[in-house]
Protein backbone atom coordinates (compact mmCIF):
# COMPACT_ATOMS: atom_id res chain seq x y z
CA UNK A 1 0.00 0.00 0.00
CA UNK A 2 1.08 3.73 -0.92
CA UNK A 3 2.65 5.71 2.09
CA UNK A 4 0.52 8.52 0.70
CA UNK A 5 -2.69 5.56 1.24
CA UNK A 6 -1.02 4.78 5.17
CA UNK A 7 -0.28 8.22 6.48
CA UNK A 8 -4.14 9.58 5.20
CA UNK A 9 -5.37 6.29 7.21
CA UNK A 10 -3.21 7.43 10.18
CA UNK A 11 -4.63 11.03 10.07
CA UNK A 12 -8.00 9.83 10.00
CA UNK A 13 -7.66 7.39 12.95
CA UNK A 14 -6.36 10.65 14.70
CA UNK A 15 -9.26 12.63 13.92
CA UNK A 16 -7.32 14.77 11.88
CA UNK A 17 -9.99 17.40 10.75
CA UNK A 18 -8.39 18.80 7.50
CA UNK A 19 -7.52 15.44 6.11
CA UNK A 20 -11.73 14.51 6.58
CA UNK A 21 -11.93 17.89 5.14
CA UNK A 22 -9.77 17.07 1.76
CA UNK A 23 -11.41 13.84 1.65
CA UNK A 24 -14.99 15.04 1.64
CA UNK A 25 -14.16 17.10 -0.97
CA UNK A 26 -12.20 14.71 -3.26
CA UNK A 27 -14.37 12.10 -3.84
CA UNK A 28 -17.86 14.01 -3.62
CA UNK A 29 -17.74 14.86 -7.39
CA UNK A 30 -17.08 11.13 -8.42
CA UNK A 31 -19.62 9.70 -5.75
CA UNK A 32 -22.25 12.05 -6.67
CA UNK A 33 -21.59 10.92 -10.36
CA UNK A 34 -21.78 7.45 -9.08
CA UNK A 35 -24.90 8.18 -7.30
CA UNK A 36 -26.65 8.62 -10.22
CA UNK A 37 -27.16 5.57 -11.58
CA UNK A 38 -29.62 4.88 -8.59
CA UNK A 39 -32.38 7.86 -9.88
CA UNK A 40 -31.67 10.21 -6.73
CA UNK A 41 -31.51 13.69 -6.92
CA UNK A 42 -28.28 15.70 -5.96
CA UNK A 43 -29.91 16.35 -2.70
CA UNK A 44 -30.62 12.80 -1.59
CA UNK A 45 -27.38 11.90 -2.89
CA UNK A 46 -25.60 14.65 -1.39
CA UNK A 47 -27.59 13.43 1.99
CA UNK A 48 -25.88 9.79 1.50
CA UNK A 49 -22.47 11.11 1.20
CA UNK A 50 -22.80 12.93 4.36
CA UNK A 51 -24.14 9.51 5.87
CA UNK A 52 -20.77 7.94 4.59
CA UNK A 53 -18.24 10.04 5.29
CA UNK A 54 -19.72 10.20 8.53
CA UNK A 55 -19.36 6.77 9.47
CA UNK A 56 -16.08 6.03 7.83
CA UNK A 57 -15.63 9.07 10.32
CA UNK A 58 -16.95 6.80 12.84
CA UNK A 59 -15.04 3.75 11.83
CA UNK A 60 -11.87 4.97 11.91
CA UNK A 61 -11.90 7.62 14.68
CA UNK A 62 -14.00 5.30 17.41
CA UNK A 63 -13.05 1.95 15.58
CA UNK A 64 -9.47 2.46 14.84
CA UNK A 65 -10.05 0.81 11.32
CA UNK A 66 -7.14 0.01 9.41
CA UNK A 67 -7.39 -0.84 5.94
CA UNK A 68 -5.15 -3.58 4.00
CA UNK A 69 -7.05 -5.15 1.70
CA UNK A 70 -8.50 -1.76 0.44
CA UNK A 71 -8.40 1.96 -0.02
CA UNK A 72 -10.11 4.76 1.82
CA UNK A 73 -11.84 5.46 -1.51
CA UNK A 74 -12.94 2.36 -2.29
CA UNK A 75 -14.10 1.93 1.15
CA UNK A 76 -16.12 5.10 1.66
CA UNK A 77 -17.50 4.17 -1.85
CA UNK A 78 -18.22 0.69 -0.31
CA UNK A 79 -20.15 2.33 2.50
CA UNK A 80 -21.91 4.87 0.31
CA UNK A 81 -23.07 1.96 -1.98
CA UNK A 82 -24.61 -0.19 1.03
CA UNK A 83 -27.02 3.01 2.00
CA UNK A 84 -27.70 4.37 -1.69
CA UNK A 85 -28.98 0.92 -1.84
CA UNK A 86 -30.89 0.79 1.54
CA UNK A 87 -32.01 4.37 0.37
CA UNK A 88 -33.30 2.95 -3.37
CA UNK A 89 -35.26 0.00 -1.58
CA UNK A 90 -36.64 1.68 1.22
CA UNK A 91 -38.32 4.69 -0.96
CA UNK A 92 -38.97 1.14 -3.77
CA UNK A 93 -37.21 3.97 -6.36
CA UNK A 94 -35.53 1.05 -8.01
CA UNK A 95 -33.04 -2.17 -7.39
CA UNK A 96 -29.52 -2.77 -8.63
CA UNK A 97 -29.04 -6.11 -11.07
CA UNK A 98 -26.31 -7.28 -11.94
CA UNK A 99 -25.08 -3.54 -12.98
CA UNK A 100 -28.70 -2.65 -14.35
CA UNK A 101 -30.97 -0.54 -12.67
CA UNK A 102 -34.86 -1.52 -13.21
CA UNK A 103 -37.28 0.30 -11.72
CA UNK A 104 -39.56 -1.86 -9.36
CA UNK A 105 -43.03 -1.14 -11.41
CA UNK A 106 -41.12 -3.71 -13.56
CA UNK A 107 -39.61 -5.85 -11.98
CA UNK A 108 -43.51 -6.62 -10.47
CA UNK A 109 -44.79 -6.72 -14.14
CA UNK A 110 -42.74 -9.16 -14.64
CA UNK A 111 -44.07 -11.14 -11.43
CA UNK A 112 -40.54 -12.16 -9.93
CA UNK A 113 -41.00 -13.49 -6.32
CA UNK A 114 -37.91 -11.80 -5.05
CA UNK A 115 -37.51 -13.70 -2.24
CA UNK A 116 -37.72 -16.85 -3.87
CA UNK A 117 -34.73 -15.68 -6.44
CA UNK A 118 -32.72 -14.37 -3.25
CA UNK A 119 -33.17 -17.77 -1.59
CA UNK A 120 -32.26 -19.08 -5.53
CA UNK A 121 -29.23 -17.02 -5.81
CA UNK A 122 -28.21 -17.75 -2.08
CA UNK A 123 -28.16 -21.34 -3.16
CA UNK A 124 -26.47 -21.25 -6.11
CA UNK A 125 -23.59 -18.65 -4.45
CA UNK A 126 -22.99 -21.43 -2.03
CA UNK A 127 -22.10 -24.10 -4.82
CA UNK A 128 -19.42 -21.49 -6.29
CA UNK A 129 -15.97 -22.20 -6.09
CA UNK A 130 -13.63 -20.16 -2.92
CA UNK A 131 -11.97 -18.07 -5.98
CA UNK A 132 -15.34 -17.04 -7.79
CA UNK A 133 -16.97 -16.41 -4.42
CA UNK A 134 -13.74 -14.09 -3.89
CA UNK A 135 -13.83 -12.24 -7.15
CA UNK A 136 -17.76 -11.88 -7.26
CA UNK A 137 -18.02 -10.45 -3.09
CA UNK A 138 -15.14 -8.40 -3.90
CA UNK A 139 -16.40 -6.84 -6.68
CA UNK A 140 -19.80 -6.63 -6.04
CA UNK A 141 -20.28 -6.47 -2.41
CA UNK A 142 -17.26 -5.04 -1.23
CA UNK A 143 -17.34 -2.53 -4.27
CA UNK A 144 -13.41 -3.34 -5.34
CA UNK A 145 -12.64 -1.96 -8.73
CA UNK A 146 -11.03 -4.65 -10.87
CA UNK A 147 -7.47 -3.25 -10.32
CA UNK A 148 -7.98 -3.33 -6.38
CA UNK A 149 -8.66 -6.86 -6.89
CA UNK A 150 -5.86 -7.98 -8.67
CA UNK A 151 -3.97 -5.71 -5.78
CA UNK A 152 -5.76 -7.44 -3.50
CA UNK A 153 -5.69 -10.90 -4.86
CA UNK A 154 -2.40 -13.17 -6.19
CA UNK A 155 -4.49 -12.64 -9.97
CA UNK A 156 -1.65 -11.78 -12.48
CA UNK A 157 -3.35 -8.76 -14.05
CA UNK A 158 -6.63 -6.87 -14.74
CA UNK A 159 -7.21 -9.03 -18.05
CA UNK A 160 -7.42 -12.30 -16.19
CA UNK A 161 -9.56 -10.81 -13.31
CA UNK A 162 -12.16 -9.61 -15.74
CA UNK A 163 -12.30 -12.98 -17.07
CA UNK A 164 -12.35 -15.23 -14.44
CA UNK A 165 -15.22 -12.85 -13.12
CA UNK A 166 -17.16 -13.53 -16.53
CA UNK A 167 -16.86 -16.98 -16.16
CA UNK A 168 -17.86 -17.07 -12.29
CA UNK A 169 -21.00 -14.96 -13.37
CA UNK A 170 -21.46 -17.13 -16.09
CA UNK A 171 -21.35 -20.03 -13.57
CA UNK A 172 -23.65 -18.33 -11.28
CA UNK A 173 -26.37 -17.82 -13.94
CA UNK A 174 -26.43 -21.27 -14.77
CA UNK A 175 -26.57 -22.65 -10.55
CA UNK A 176 -29.58 -20.26 -10.69
CA UNK A 177 -31.45 -22.02 -13.19
CA UNK A 178 -30.88 -25.63 -11.87
CA UNK A 179 -32.25 -24.65 -8.02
Amino acid sequence: MKSTELSLQEKLRNGDEQAFEWLYNEYKEGFLSFGKNYAFDQDELLDIYQDAVIALFQNFVQKQLILEQSTVKTYLFGIGKNLLNKAAQKKGKLVRMEGQVLSTEAIETEDIDTSTRSRQLAEAFRQLGAKCKEVLELFYYRGYSIKEIVEATDYKDENTVKSHKSRCMKGLREKIKSV
